[in-house]
């Protein structure tokens, strides 16, 4: 399936750009598809224009044998990266680099880590070990850590 987005903005933010979401299922039970973005840009409530582009991957890896009940739902995105570059050139990049776990019983992220690279940002986003909570931990590449919450 593809979308292009054409004149189309949320709260005042205009999205544009083609994303293309792609079956790359290989075992039955288990769905899986791909998310690739290309020629992404938004232009925020001050007119700054950002350029986006990415892909990831996520699959469900629980709940699929109960397809009326999605509180049992359990997906990983076991890949990916995705790329924001201001309109001064300045990047912020996000890699997966151990799959991101989203319950769907469960506001947030409990488990995986995201690499993140650009400014002052260069470190590890770690969601901790699967609990039900807002809670992770960024740390610097110079080994400092902070522990923070949605």
């Amino acid at each position: 399936m593809t979308i292009e987005r054409i004149d189309y903005s949320i709260n005042g933010i205009k999205l544009e750009g083609t994303i293309e979401y792609t079956n790359t299922t290989t075992v039955a039970t288990v769905p899986q598809f791909t998310r690739k973005v290309t020629n992404g840009k938004f232009t925020d409530l001050l007119g700054r224009v950002y350029t986006n582009s990415g892909s990831y991957t996520v699959k469900q890896t629980a709940g699929v044998d109960t397809p009326f009940v999605l509180e049992d739902n359990v997906y990983e995105m076991t890949e990916g990266t995705h790329t924001v570059t201001t309109d001064k050139g300045a990047t912020l990049t996000l890699t997966v680099q151990e799959s991101l776990v989203k319950k769907y019983s469960c506001q947030y992220i409990s488990k995986g880590k995201l690499k993140i690279e650009g400014g002052f940002l260069k470190g590890v986003i770690d969601y901790g070990n699967n609990d039900c909570d807002s809670k992770f931990t960024y740390t610097h590449e110079s080994g400092v850590s902070y522990n923070l919450q949605m």
